[in-house]
């Protein structure tokens, strides 16, 4: 069987996602090897991807990078079903069209103060980049671990408070927090048991 390999080092989990589609929209029908230079967070939100495709994937950690190999769909598998349109009223009667809720959009958990494995400098750049280009409908954004940093960086420090300023809430991990005494410029606190049960449904995003 051909396989495809495809290397990602030094990426966010967004760009790690838009490119393995790309990949898969390309080649549906190769098995596909992918090599990532990254944490498990990445690496869990990359399996949870793959399974929404239908594809079995198969975890191996080769010393600092991981080797995830995942093979075509099962073409006797029935596949995802597609979105619905909304039924049109009928003519006579016109009876209420059933509107579908739309999709939520995750929230967003930051873990790290930086991109990468260095501290700072563009690791820090393309991090705040993030943030600068946050969508409005991501529910809220999240601060933990080492992602706290932030809060004494002036710049990330004025684009959080932009985010909450304009309607989404900034929280703190209480167990992050810096100062246990009080939460940190008055953002919110976030009980941990909060954000690992929504992790735990796919509802939330962490980098």
């Amino acid at each position: 069987m051909d396989i495809l390999t495809l290397e990602l080092n030094d990426v966010t989990v967004s760009e790690a996602l838009r490119e393995i589609s790309r990949v898969l929209e390309a080649h549906p029908d190769l098995a596909l090897r992918i090599l990532v230079a990254g944490e498990e967070m990445l690496i869990h939100n990359v399996q949870r991807y793959l399974d929404r495709q239908g594809r079995t994937a198969t975890t191996v950690r080769e010393g600092r990078r991981w080797r995830i190999d995942t093979v075509p769909r099962n073409p006797s598998a029935p596949p995802p079903e597609p979105p619905r349109p909304a039924p049109r009223p009928a003519e006579a009667g016109l009876r209420p069209v059933e509107v579908r809720p739309p999709v939520a959009v995750p929230a967003l958990l930051l873990t790290r103060a930086s991109l990468g494995n260095g501290n700072g400098g563009a690791g820090r750049r393309l991090l705040l980049g993030i943030l600068r280009e946050l969508d409005a409908q991501v529910p809220w954004v999240g601060l933990a671990l080492e992602a706290t940093e932030l809060l004494e960086d002036p710049e990330a420090l004025a684009l959080l408070k932009g985010i909450q300023a304009r309607g989404t809430p900034v929280r703190i991990s209480r167990q992050s927090m810096l100062f246990p005494d009080g939460p940190e410029f008055a953002f919110e606190v976030i009980e941990d048991s909060q954000w690992q049960r929504l992790a735990g449904k796919g509802g939330l995003t962490i980098i």
